[in-house]
């Protein structure tokens, strides 16, 4: 029922009366607000659920669950355990060889591994602090999410290192020791160093190269430095033999039909642009956008860019957009467009590129306040405050 304070009959309060009748009326709008949302949750919770299981069912029916965990950890894990060192053969770091060893001695490696996946995903949101279901959901229609879950590469375990370095990113230790473990599974996560440097938190990039550097050595020295003289030239040859297939600018150039160097030095600069919005944002105090440039360039700056290297934008994505918003929703659109192996047409590279460069864009831009929420706020509880 609605209820109206009268008005005084010489009119000296009808402007206020006036404006009460029409504040008091609104409190009906909370509840069946908050109805709509979690109907939309439990809707959203329910379709992706189904979406998503049905898509990995049908990887697990093809033999493609943790395809790139069998192809390249597993055999480098099963090594260790049998007292060899994996390299020459190893492309990676020594550190998640190590950290595979584990699922070689336990049956059904590729489930164990799926389920680790899966789990990095809410666990990377909850580091970020986000709590809304919605925003959980939304991720899992990401098809460079699936792409990842699916491949069971590194590239998910390392967002949760990213999520805890900026979580703790003024707690000196644990941002060091997350970062320092992200660059050790694989060294493209040396922008934070520039982030945490730009940022003036100097302890913390020194900890972040320490932790880095002294893991490696260490694992290296495990295995008596073997691989460790020839492991900078494999990198260049593995480069060489996939860059072009992955989602890079250089990529796209090449199959626009520019010639070398163009595409090489087009790549260059947009990784140098990444890395001065690092110092340029840091230096106006916008530690947000800083962080947010420091993981573009952990991808734009890489090699090799395959699809599930754009997770790590859920980083950025979570940390200024932390509300649910058709924002999240937008990387969905490209399960129409971007296979899961190698970056496809010109057209589909390009829609990808564009798709997840749409993305970074919008999310630099301000954010509006909800000035009209704000107000009706204030105003009811001002109410309630005059009737109490």
């Amino acid at each position: 029922m609605q209820v109206v304070r009268p008005i005084a009959q010489n009119g000296e309060d009808r402007d206020s009366g006036t404006m009460e009748r029409a504040v008091v009326s609104r409190p009906r709008l909370p509840g069946a607000s908050s109805l709509a949302v979690r109907v939309s949750e439990i809707a959203l919770i329910v379709g992706v659920a189904l979406f998503f299981f049905d898509r990995l069912f049908n990887a697990a029916r093809h033999d493609l669950l943790a395809l790139d965990f069998r192809q390249t950890y597993l055999p480098a894990a099963e090594a260790l355990v049998h007292g060899h060192s994996p390299y020459p053969e190893y492309g990676y770091p020594p550190l998640v060889a190590f950290l595979s060893v584990p699922f070689a001695l336990l049956g059904r490696p590729d489930v164990l591994v799926t389920i680790v996946m899966i789990a990095c995903v809410p666990l990377a949101l909850w580091l970020l602090d986000i709590r809304d279901v919605r925003c959980y959901a939304a991720l899992f229609l990401w098809v460079a999410v699936f792409n990842a879950i699916q491949t069971g590469n590194v590239t998910l375990p390392m967002l949760v290192g990213i999520a805890a370095c900026w979580r703790w990113r003024d707690r000196v230790w644990r941002a060091s020791l997350a970062g320092g473990l992200s660059a050790a599974a694989k060294i493209i996560a040396w922008p934070l160093v520039v982030w945490l440097a730009a940022t003036r938190r100097w302890s913390t990039a020194a900890g972040v190269v320490l932790v880095a550097g002294a893991s490696t050595f260490l694992l290296w020295a495990v295995l008596g430095f073997s691989g460790l003289s020839g492991y900078v030239g494999s990198l260049g040859t593995l480069a060489d033999q996939q860059q072009l297939r992955g989602y890079t600018v250089q990529a796209l150039a090449e199959d626009a039909g520019l010639h070398s160097p163009l595409p090489g030095l087009l790549g260059s600069a947009l990784a140098l642009v990444t890395l001065v919005g690092v110092v340029v944002f840091a230096r106006r105090g916008d530690d947000a956008r800083s962080f947010a440039f420091a993981v573009a360039a952990v991808i734009v700056a890489s090699p090799i860019v395959w699809l599930h290297s754009f997770v790590l934008l859920i980083a950025p994505l979570a940390v200024l957009r932390p509300r649910f918003s058709a924002l999240w929703l937008l990387p969905a659109a490209l399960w129409f467009v971007s296979p899961g192996t190698g970056n496809g047409a010109t057209w589909q590279t390009a829609t990808t590129l564009g798709g997840f460069a749409l993305l970074f864009f919008v999310l630099l831009l301000p954010r509006r306040a909800a000035q009209s929420g704000t107000e009706w706020s204030s105003g009811a509880r001002a109410v309630a405050g005059q009737g109490s």
